[in-house]
């Protein structure tokens, strides 16, 4: 089967173990078969576009996590490579970063001026 189907299965396989999941409760959560899971997962079986969104909802996660390794996807603007750089992030890297951003925000709003990287390291050490 095609490397797509392929490093598809294996993204929702590392996304649900990343989660502690069965294959059992994937499917559970998505009313499909644990073998239909499985096919999935080894790349046998071409999901649909209504079963991608089920797993992603499933394992909370976008469609476009579990895809990435296939999307041809240059990033043209500094918006599309933090999307890139975090996609990949677990819960606890992205609370970290989001509480970085947010500090970052917060200063930058305050005085409406750019950040420096002396400004960054500062709010960092706090």
């Amino acid at each position: 089967m095609d490397s797509l189907y392929k490093n598809f299965g294996s993204r929702v396989r590392e996304k649900r173990v990343m989660n502690n999941m069965s294959q059992e409760k994937l499917a559970e959560r998505c009313d499909l078969s644990t073998s239909y899971i499985g096919l999935v997962e080894r790349g046998e079986r071409k999901a649909s576009l209504e079963v991608v969104v089920k797993i992603a909802n499933a394992l909370d996660v976008t469609p476009n996590a579990l895809a990435m390794d296939s999307i041809k996807h240059k990033a043209c603007n500094n918006k599309d490579k933090l999307v890139l750089m975090i996609n990949d992030f677990d819960d606890a890297q992205l609370n970290t970063t989001f509480e970085i951003v947010n500090q970052i925000h917060s200063y930058i709003r305050k005085g409406t001026k750019k950040a420096t990287y002396m400004d960054i390291d500062e709010l960092l050490s706090d």
